[in-house]
């Protein structure tokens, strides 16, 4: 557990993110519209209405427990992965920039 003080900066990051989460949800909840999310989610479009009104909080959560969102379709690795990809793709563009002067030496 850790227990040092939040500082300033970490604050401010965190009121951001959470800012942009929210405007995430709100941009796609205009494109899905209210009404079909609610079928969706089998309750009345007046629910999801309330439940915007406690949005700001709950991203503010989110962002402040490290979480993001992701659409659906989205991939994600977390940063071990990707730098795994990256020495693989690093490895793989060095053996071919070898291999191919190689071939215009030879």
């Amino acid at each position: 557990m850790n227990t040092e003080p939040v500082s300033a900066d970490q604050a401010e990051s965190t009121r951001k993110i959470g800012a942009r989460i929210q405007g995430e949800i709100l941009r796609r909840l205009a494109e899905v519209t209210q009404e079909r999310a609610a079928d969706r989610m089998g309750v009345s479009a007046s629910t999801v209405s309330r439940q915007k009104e406690s949005l700001d909080g709950f991203c503010q959560l989110l962002a402040a427990l490290g979480l993001q969102l992701a659409s659906t379709d989205a991939v994600v690795v977390d940063q071990q992965e990707l730098l795994g990809i990256e020495r693989m793709a690093l490895k793989y563009l060095q053996a071919r920039v070898e291999a191919e002067n190689r071939r215009a030496q030879g």
